[in-house]
């Protein structure tokens, strides 16, 4: 006999490796009680660990029925299961999995949720930034499209643009992306230490440096920034500038990798200065 649980949403009965609710539509999550990797239900072993699944199934999230009063005569009054619309149900449970993680299930959850509600810009840009987590830049690149013709002040849109035309090395059209990013969010460092980045990729080492300067007036404690704006000093010839950002990164970060190359960097402009 097949195995059943309840929904931990709407508490409907479920079969065992059975994928979605047949009444709230949620997605199931089943997990390897060896390492905790999820699985996907029509696997015989985990990816993770290589155990045989025992189907002894964790799910997430683990909900209480959502119950309300139905209207009515006092002594008609009955207890009645209260649905979410589809795609506010899928979209509660991406937020789930891209913290998890797990963005490629996150991706599944989020096209249901633009199958329901196709005008809502805030989804594309998640299911973006899902694909833009896996390196699928190219199906990042017009949900982020979509969610800035559907919301022209979402600034989040224009930085994860910009960052894929940075990527694909193209400067002046990231550049005007993270220049929109700060036009709507000008407390954002990112933005302005990425379009620095952009700037000095196109060897324009002044701009570069008064963003990278702005990104660190803003955040002072990312190594990474001093590295940016070191460069950017090193290339356009201020050795002493230099020297002082490359020590910053050594002092600041936590990463053995980065303090290294910082240091053999600094070797050589003190070696430079003489």
């Amino acid at each position: 006999m097949q195995q059943t649980f309840n929904c931990p949403r709407c508490n409907n009965v479920a079969h065992l490796g059975q994928r979605f609710c047949g009444y709230c539509d949620l997605s199931f999550v089943y997990k390897c009680q060896q390492c905790g990797s999820v699985v996907d239900p029509g696997f015989k072993y985990c990816g993770g660990c290589g155990t045989k699944v025992s189907w002894i199934i964790t799910l997430h999230p683990k909900e209480e029925p959502i119950q309300a009063e139905e209207a009515g005569e006092p002594d008609e009054a009955k207890t009645v299961k209260v649905k979410k619309p589809r795609a506010e149900i899928h979209e509660e449970r991406s937020l789930d999995l891209l913290k998890e993680g797990h963005y490629t299930l996150a991706i599944e959850e989020l096209t249901k949720a633009i199958h329901y509600d196709p005008d809502k810009a805030i989804v594309y840009l998640l299911r973006g930034n899902a694909y833009y987590k896996n390196g699928d830049y190219k199906l990042a690149l017009p949900d982020f499209d979509k969610a800035i013709d559907l919301d022209p002040n979402l600034s989040a849109a224009f930085y994860n643009r910009g960052s894929i035309f940075y990527y694909r090395e193209q400067f002046d059209r990231a550049i005007q992306d993270f220049t929109s990013a700060i036009n709507l969010d000008s407390n954002d460092p990112g933005s302005y230490h990425n379009r620095g980045c952009a700037y000095l990729m196109k060897e324009e080492y002044d701009k570069a440096i008064e963003d990278i300067s702005m990104s660190i007036v803003l955040d002072s404690k990312d190594p990474r920034v001093y590295h940016s704006r070191g460069t950017a000093y090193m290339k356009s010839g201020r050795i002493r500038q230099a020297i002082d950002d490359f020590k910053k990164v050594i002092s600041l970060t936590t990463d053995k990798d980065i303090a290294r190359r910082a240091e053999l960097i600094l070797e050589e402009l003190e070696a430079a200065e003489g």
